[in-house]
């Protein structure tokens, strides 16, 4: 691709880090992080809130001075001059960082004179993200006129206005809209297929999304791999017993003995199965649907999710530190239990489009 700095592949990992800390004073806010990211995919940051991502976001975009065995990205040492690494990166943080006063358009146009672009290849660049983003009616308007979702949009237009090898983005789609998550989404999948781009998330959609996932945890990273990989580590099942009061069944699930976790989710409990040599499925399920009294009706095994996944991740922590964790994802698991009652049994499309219409996530 002519004149596009990210067709250069990657002979060695594009992200090298190891032993690498961060202080804040007497404050370690990553303490001995391991970390080798390569090719160009979608990876996942994800951990409860005060783990370390926007820190470690921050010390991949050369933004902060670190300690380190080795730090690298994109073949630059973190140790030194980071100005050539940030002539190939993008970054996108949690607050709009644009001028407010300038348009979409100057806003773009004022970047580019940052990094010097031709005047014609400036022109072909904004023109295609502005479409892609559907900014373009609105190129005229003051960035601080825009809502939240087209901020975000011109946000990230911005950061890939220079075609970066890599893009780093602190939660790009907290607060948006249903439809501009999706848009926003749409545009990183698009551009994972040049670029290596980190994120940071709390939805577990997207974590499920991600090609490869980074769980924060205390200030170090506490596990590494693909979304798979990583719910082949949880030891529990996951079931759903469907009735008139969702609440009620919990409630008499979490009375028997093998039940490690059971909440409301719409129209179903939503039940956590520790896994055990005799515990069979055939058992749970006829326990589930003998809890008569609480109106169960139907009862089905899962694939255990995303937030099995997490949570089971996060019961590893000291149990200050795991309230702190359910703190941080109260307000996207409120969006897991409310919405359109669902019906049992749905296809897994009909599953798909109604996680996606809703938002569905976990923080």
């Amino acid at each position: 691709m002519a004149g596009d700095d990210r067709a250069t592949s990657f002979h060695e990992p594009a992200i090298v880090l190891r032993q690498l800390d961060k202080r804040y004073g007497s404050r370690r806010a990553l303490a001995g992080i391991d970390l080798t990211l390569d090719g160009q995919q979608i990876v996942g940051i994800v951990g409860p809130d005060g783990a370390g991502k926007t820190t470690l976001l921050r010390v991949l975009a050369g933004l902060l001075e670190i300690d380190a065995a080795e730090a690298t990205v994109l073949g630059y040492d973190l140790r030194g001059d980071v100005t050539a690494l940030k002539a190939r990166t993008g970054y996108v943080p949690q607050a709009f960082s644009l001028h407010r006063n300038l348009s979409v358009a100057e806003n773009l146009r004022f970047t580019a004179r940052l990094h010097r672009l031709p005047a014609a290849e400036f022109a072909e660049r904004a023109e295609s993200l502005l479409a892609r983003t559907e900014l373009a009616p609105f190129a005229d308007r003051p960035a601080g006129a825009l809502s939240g979702g087209m901020k975000q949009k011109l946000a990230i237009a911005n950061a890939l206005l220079t075609k970066p090898a890599l893009l780093l983005l602190d939660e790009p789609t907290a607060g948006v809209d249903v439809v501009a998550r999706s848009e926003i989404w749409n545009m990183l999948v698009h551009e994972c297929r040049e670029a290596l781009i980190v994120m940071s998330t709390g939805y577990l959609d997207e974590a499920a999304a991600c090609h490869r996932l980074v769980y924060l945890d205390g200030s170090r990273v506490v596990a590494t791999g693909t979304p798979e990989e990583l719910r082949r580590t949880v030891t529990l099942t996951l079931y759903r017993a469907w009735g008139d009061d969702p609440r009620r069944i919990a409630r008499a699930a979490r009375e028997l003995p093998y039940v490690t976790a059971a909440r409301a989710s719409g129209a179903f409990a939503r039940i956590e199965v520790a896994l055990t040599p005799t515990l069979t499925t055939r058992r749970v399920i006829d326990d589930l649907a003998a809890l008569s009294d609480a109106g169960v009706w139907f009862v089905e095994e899962v694939p255990v999710d995303m937030e099995s996944t997490l949570l089971a991740l996060a019961r590893h922590r000291p149990q200050g530190e795991h309230q702190a964790f359910r703190n941080s994802t109260r307000g996207h698991a409120s969006e897991l239990s409310s919405g359109t009652p669902q019906q049992p049994p749905r296809t897994e499309a009909q599953n798909l489009l109604s996680r996606i219409a809703r938002g569905r996530g976990l923080r």
